[in-house]
């Protein structure tokens, strides 16, 4: 019965995002609010011969134009998470060590990798990270459960910036899951399972202190 509610909480948080994210595109592709601006993710890999330079949001953008173009870049090769596409481009994020750059790519210099639309409960479970930002997952009775710890500006900010400390978010609850996607409905935060990947949205900011939000691409971490 856990599992059913839970499962029903799923599909509610994500019929009622699906409004917002139906309103006209202002071309916003951005590292903060990449989970949340995008409707659905994918994997795919960067083609050609050459490096592929990510196009800005603004101003017009993206369009075919030097304007565009911004000064990061990824390398044919390298993967990278999908979002929604406008006008023969694509909402990309490349994850690494570094925190990853999110923006607009050129749909011709990507090419689909396949995502598993119907893991095993088992492909959850673990420890993922964003930066300090950790996600938790385990099995708890009939169903999946996830603890999350969330700061600004970081777990440990310097002292001459932040004497009392970040501002935190916590979060633990049973998930809903359909298929590879899953909802935490106490403090409304949404999961996308792509592999080794989790990307979380959190648009309400409900469990959150200021400035603090769960939203992001998470890696796995070893065990």
């Amino acid at each position: 019965m856990r599992a059913l509610i839970a499962g029903l909480a799923c599909v509610l948080a994500l019929a009622q995002a699906a409004p917002a994210l139906a309103q006209a595109d202002d071309g916003f592709c951005r590292n903060g609010l990449f989970g949340e601006e995008n409707p659905g993710f994918g994997l795919a890999r960067i083609t050609g011969t050459d490096k592929a330079r990510f196009y800005l949001d603004a101003d017009g953008c993206p369009r075919q134009s030097a304007a565009c173009l911004d000064k990061p870049y990824v390398l044919p090769g390298d993967r990278v998470v999908t979002g929604r596409s406008k006008a023969g481009f694509t909402c990309v994020y490349f994850p690494n060590a570094g925190g990853g750059t999110a923006g607009w790519m050129p749909a011709a210099r990507l090419t689909a990798l396949r995502v598993d639309t119907a893991p095993p409960l088992a492909a959850w479970l673990g420890r993922w990270n964003d930066h300090d930002n950790t996600l938790r997952f385990a099995r708890r009775r009939d169903g999946l459960w996830v603890e999350g710890w969330a700061y600004w500006p970081s777990a440990r900010p310097d002292p001459a910036f932040r004497r009392g400390g970040p501002n935190i978010g916590t979060m633990a609850g049973m998930v809903g899951r359909t298929g590879n996607r899953g909802s935490e409905p106490g403090c409304g935060v949404t999961f996308h399972l792509l592999g080794d990947i989790i990307v979380a949205a959190d648009p309400g900011r409900a469990c959150d202190g200021m400035n603090v939000t769960f939203s992001g691409v998470y890696l796995r971490q070893k065990r």
